[in-house]
């Protein structure tokens, strides 16, 4: 599909990889072309081809965005355990970097990790309440982003009242911070000065529906009905491309987007009856060409790899 520059957006070649996986809700690949996807079975999984995986360390909880250290360390966004953990790959030990609560805000709804090039850690937590379908039905603004230092020693919040964070991107040149707000379908970016974090700024416009009245304490029971969930959306992954698109995946609909530099959005790809994108909740792109693209779920047993039209922007490990 084109779009309103001149380079054609797509992926073909869709088919599923590393089969038994369990939860695969985020990718890495490593800077030699290996692929990682986080496994509540173990904590990663390598995965080697379409029917073999490797698992790595014991998390428990529910891993779930991973990232790759300076040391080579995977760092684990612990969801429902509120840990942040360290991976050895060669040793399976796991420990916490961060744990409980952080300035008496609690870790529970710890969601994402992402590594810049100073080694800091960019962390976010969706919802600070104990009860997560009761932030998901009212919608409320209670998550927040922290920042760990490149030591580790020093750990502060850098952005509170987020509206459900969720993945998170660094651009090229690490100008900004670019936020997957889940629950309002969106995406926002904090300029980054220094340790901390400037104000918001909207980028691209809504890529969900979810209706001013339909937020409140019975609000979950709409996501019964299928067609609601695919008009919210539910934006959750998100990573850049070579060309400075963003792609942002739909969850509930089943539909990866990309936001190109200039705000303007069209659809990737789209799987309405799920029958293989199927709740979609990262993107990661490897290979020599950096041209393969991998797609996480929550609720395949497997990862999707196809070819991608751009390449995408190696991050951190990557490089």
């Amino acid at each position: 599909m084109s779009g309103t520059g001149e380079t054609t957006i797509g992926v073909t070649g869709l088919h599923a990889v590393g089969r038994g996986v369990d939860r695969p809700e985020h990718v890495v690949v490593s800077g030699d072309g290996r692929v990682f996807a986080s496994d509540k079975a173990s904590a990663v999984a390598e995965l080697i081809d379409e029917h073999t995986i490797r698992h790595i360390g014991q998390a428990g909880g529910e891993p779930n965005g991973i990232a790759v250290d300076h040391s080579g360390h995977f760092l684990i966004a612990n969801w429902g355990m509120g840990v942040l953990q360290n991976l050895d790959p060669h040793t399976c030990a796991i420990t916490a970097t961060l744990s409980g609560q952080l300035d008496g805000r609690p870790l529970k709804w710890l969601n994402f990790v992402l590594v810049d090039s100073t080694g800091a850690l960019w962390c976010s937590v969706s919802t600070m309440a104990d009860d997560l379908m009761d932030t998901i039905a009212r919608g409320t603004a209670d998550g927040f982003i922290f920042r760990v230092a490149p030591d580790r020693q020093s750990v502060h919040v850098v952005a509170g009242a987020v509206n459900f964070p969720n993945c998170m991107a660094l651009d090229r040149n690490e100008d900004y911070l670019y936020v997957v707000r889940t629950l309002t379908a969106d995406v926002v970016r904090f300029p980054i000065e220094g340790e901390t974090l400037g104000p918001p700024e909207q980028f691209g416009p809504p890529l969900g529906d979810r209706r001013p009245d339909e937020y409140g304490p019975d609000a979950t029971r709409s996501l019964n009905d299928p067609e609601v969930g695919r008009r919210w959306g539910m934006a959750d992954g998100c990573a850049f491309d070579a060309e400075g698109n963003l792609w942002v995946t739909l969850v509930l609909a089943n539909r990866i987007v990309a936001i190109r530099p200039d705000g303007q959005v069209q659809t990737v790809l789209e799987g309405p009856d799920g029958a293989l994108l199927n709740g979609p909740t990262s993107i990661a792109w490897g290979g020599q060409d950096m041209r393969d693209i991998y797609i996480g779920s929550i609720t395949t047993p497997y990862v999707l790899k196809g070819r991608s039209s751009v390449p995408g922007l190696p991050i951190i490990h990557q490089r």
